[in-house]
């Protein structure tokens, strides 16, 4: 299986099937009770409306991951637009299909996502994550500093509040 990383823009498929699949990695995300920051009862409409802003948000870059034509990984930078923090951004939605986990997927995600970022000139990356195996297991291995955490910050997709875990990364 040869898993492709890069830009949202380098899929040429038409927006619809980007959407779909787009949409697939969100609900498998929240079906695996992953805190992503939707609830299990939220519809593919409201998951497919997230991503059609986020795709139109100018100081986003969405960096995907394909198994072959189907989209199976996901993470975003965010840059702030305020002008005393304009060397700073934010990583969110790194999600990969549960099908494709444990391969290494999201490993390529977050390393591409960091060297855009400081290819576009950002410097300091910082990101929230309730999802206790990026939290244990991940984020420092790939040399993100643990902030802190905050108890029942945010409701995993039952509605269950649980503590969401802050770090930051100086690129």
């Amino acid at each position: 299986m040869a898993i492709r990383v890069g830009n949202i823009a380098t899929d040429k498929r038409q927006t619809g099937e980007i959407l779909r699949d787009l949409v697939v990695v969100l609900r498998d995300s929240i079906s695996n009770n992953y805190s992503i920051g939707f609830l299990a009862t939220d519809s593919d409409e409201s998951l497919r409306e997230f991503w059609i802003s986020e795709l139109q948000r100018s100081n986003n870059s969405l960096f995907c991951a394909w198994n072959e034509s189907e989209l199976i990984g996901t993470v975003i930078i965010t840059r702030e637009t305020r002008t005393n923090g304009r060397h700073r951004g934010e990583l969110r939605k790194l999600m990969v299909h549960s099908d494709h986990q444990g391969g290494g997927v999201g490993s390529r995600l977050e390393q591409l996502a960091c060297t855009a970022a400081k290819e576009s000139g950002i410097s300091l990356l910082y990101l929230d994550s309730a999802t206790d195996f990026l939290v244990n297991e991940k984020y420092e291995a790939w040399g993100w500093q643990r902030v802190g955490s905050i108890p029942s910050y945010a409701a995993d997709p039952t509605g269950k509040l649980i503590a969401t875990t802050y770090f930051y990364k100086e690129l």
